[in-house]
């Protein structure tokens, strides 16, 4: 049996930090949580940025561009957003409050990077933001293949890997990059699974830690009739309150954060066979009310992964 974890490559490894001056920080690839203020900002189904209710899921404002969040600080969004064209890149700087364009840093990147979030065939840009005195520093990492149409027994060469940092300056009265010259390490990720030290009481032998570590979860394998197996989740907050059984889900891991009786997490796509047909969801965000034990809203948000088709 095999436990079906979710993480994201590079972006799995890295940690948005949670600094003194950041609100809302990742949870996930383009969704940013504030639990203090129960409220997200994502990157919805189309690419827009929506800063929405943990509570009831409405809509407090949505972006006018493609803006994928990356960190909120000193009352800003830090947004990636669109472009097509390589060597450069583009920052949006968005109103926490209101959603409206406060400004657009262009950053940029060597010529054979494509820095956009937007899923295209063999190729992906990633990119994390901490918050800094200054403003914030950006991470990026992009990987490309050559585009083939079939698996060949002999591939030469491997993907091409590109990584680099840069500084976001918002102190000032012009906002401006600065690049990082040399080998910048990104902050390191505090692995999902909780050590023995910092498990909870009242949980199973393997922990996860939620968005800002406020709470732990556990999942034990149940029998499902979609996937075979699912996990039935149970979490609980540290310190306070008895478990509380959650979801069940086709994952025993996906990103998720706690909050008000509220569990809160980023699904990944999933199809299941129905009879005849084939059913499922795209990428989304959910929240789970643990008192009903029932879904309380969804909401659809951008996947960055391609899933189309390729050359024949």
């Amino acid at each position: 049996m095999h436990t079906r974890l979710r993480t994201t490559g590079f972006v799995a490894l890295l940690f948005a930090a949670a600094h003194a001056n950041a609100d809302a920080t990742a949870m996930a690839p383009g969704v940013l949580v504030d639990e203090a203020a129960a409220r997200a900002v994502v990157a919805d189904a189309n690419g827009y940025a929506r800063a929405v209710s943990l509570a009831d899921g409405t809509t407090a404002w949505s972006s006018n561009d493609v803006a994928f969040p990356l960190l909120e600080t000193r009352g800003s969004v830090v947004a990636l957003g669109r472009n097509d064209v390589r060597g450069a890149g583009l920052l949006l700087l968005l109103d926490a409050a209101t959603g409206a364009v406060q400004d657009r840093i262009a950053f940029e990147v060597p010529d054979e990077v494509r820095a956009s979030v937007v899923p295209v065939p063999q190729s992906t840009f990633e990119a994390v933001a901490e918050a800094t005195a200054q403003g914030a520093r950006i991470h990026w990492r992009s990987t490309a293949a050559p585009l083939r149409g079939a698996v060949l027994e002999e591939v030469e060469g491997e993907p091409t890997v590109a990584t680099g940092a840069f500084d976001l300056a918002l102190d000032g009265a012009q906002h401006m990059t600065i690049p990082r010259r040399g080998v910048v390490d990104a902050p390191l990720l505090p692995p999902p699974d909780l050590p023995a030290a910092e498990r909870v009481p009242g949980l199973g032998e393997r922990q996860f830690r939620s968005h800002g570590d406020l709470a732990a979860m556990s999942a034990a394998a149940v029998a499902d009739e979609r996937f075979g197996t699912a996990w039935r989740w149970t979490v609980r907050m540290r310190g306070t309150g008895d478990a509380i059984a959650g979801p069940t889900l086709p994952y025993a891991y996906l990103p998720f954060a706690v909050l008000d009786g509220l569990l809160v997490y980023r699904s990944e796509p999933v199809l299941w066979r129905n009879g005849d047909r084939m059913d499922g969801h795209g990428a989304r965000i959910v929240a789970w009310d643990l008192a009903s034990d029932r879904e309380r809203w969804h909401l659809d948000v951008f996947d960055p992964v391609y899933r189309g088709p390729l050359p024949p």
